[in-house]
């Protein structure tokens, strides 16, 4: 029940990503960093979670700011509150 918009980009670096359906999780195919569906570090070499952008409704629909990127370990705050509740 919560939207995020990931940079789908490794935070150790900069790997894409990869959704494995089977485990609900994220996966670096380099060097096997896993994270959550809502983008929370769980093992790896990645030393912090995936960065989120901001991201706001807009009508009836959702809008993504691909200027405003947060790190968690950078902005920890906007980092957390990068989401929007459905």
């Amino acid at each position: 029940n919560t939207l995020f918009a990931f940079s789908l980009a490794c935070p150790h670096q900069k790997t894409p990503l990869r959704w494995n359906s089977d485990d609900q999780e994220f996966r670096c195919p380099k060097h096997h960093s896993t994270f959550t569906p809502d983008g929370v570090l769980i093992d790896g070499r990645a030393t912090r979670s995936m960065d989120r952008f901001a991201v706001q409704r807009v009508s009836a629909n959702v809008g993504v700011d691909l200027n405003k990127l947060y790190r968690e370990d950078d902005d920890p705050d906007l980092w957390k509150a990068a989401f929007i509740a459905l």
